[in-house]
């Protein structure tokens, strides 16, 4: 769950340390044909946050957004667990979803539970709508076909004939798949092993990990100009899952693709007619 802490005219439960206690939301969803599940679980340790929540006064927040369709939407509940709905056709690929405690009504003198000595001694006027806990976003893929978990390559990158007769590989990351373009004498012997299974390993190794690794270091960097390609909300759901958005990108390419190194040497093994050293063991 990613947490940003920012700067609000009042104390924020969640952002930094302007209050004491706690805002979390637990987030999974369904996909299915028609509509698509949200099914947030909150949790929340403030005395004087929670008893505007039962008052009626403020409520949770789950804020959803496709910058695909440019939908956007709220949905606001009193209870800490909650189901939304929404139409599958109007998602399509990342979906954003972000997690607050917003008033439901103007709150004058607020004083919350636990807020830092800054603050100590002041009051604040709540307006409407105001923010009063953040609990942080995560992002999801709206694709039923789609699993992070156990993502095929051909999820966010495809390879394909280039311009050029001869040449180095070029790399294009403004499609909504990274796409690999080999040179027309390359391509052709793309062709002819890339449905061998024994090739596998060989063509992960030497032309997807070192694309995916740049792609890997792409997403890692927040300032990323390719924040709105459809293959970066894939690799960054992939990384997410897999716990893996804080490792080296040439350590998360490699778990993503399984080890391909090791695949590479058991398929030239294979190839030169050498028994592998499972085979050996």
């Amino acid at each position: 769950m990613k947490v940003n802490t920012k700067s609000y005219p009042h104390p924020v439960l969640g952002n930094g340390d302007d209050i004491q206690g706690s805002f979390k939301a637990a987030f999974t969803y369904e996909l299915g044909r028609n509509n698509i599940v949200l099914n947030p679980v909150f949790t929340l340790e403030n005395k004087t946050i929670d008893g505007l929540i039962k008052k009626g006064k403020a409520a949770f927040v789950t804020e959803a957004e496709c910058r695909n369709t440019f939908f956007r939407a709220s949905f606001s509940s009193n209870n800490p667990a909650e189901k939304f709905t929404i139409p599958a056709r109007i998602l399509r690929e990342r979906v954003s979803v972000g997690f607050y405690i917003c008033a439901n009504e103007d709150i004058k003198n607020y004083k919350p539970d636990g807020c830092h000595t800054d603050y100590e001694g002041t009051s604040f006027e709540i307006d409407k709508g105001d923010v009063l806990a953040v609990g942080g976003s995560c992002d999801f893929i709206a694709a039923k076909n789609f699993d992070p978990l156990r993502p095929p390559v051909s999820s966010f990158m495809s390879i394909r004939e280039g311009r050029f007769h001869e040449g180095p590989i070029e790399i294009d990351y403004t499609s909504d798949k990274i796409t690999i373009e080999l040179s027309k004498s390359d391509w052709q012997n793309y062709g002819n092993i890339r449905s061998q299974k024994v090739a596998e390993g060989a063509l992960h190794a030497s032309v997807v990990l070192p694309v995916l690794v740049d792609a890997i270091y792409k997403v890692q960097n927040e300032s990323s100009e390719y924040g709105d390609q459809n293959w970066f909300g894939r690799l960054d759901a992939i990384l997410d899952s897999k716990s893996l958005k804080k490792r080296e990108p040439f350590e998360a390419a490699q778990k993503i693709l399984d080890n391909p190194s090791a695949r590479n040497f058991q398929s030239i093994n294979s190839m030169l007619g050498f028994n592998s050293a499972e085979d050996n063991g």
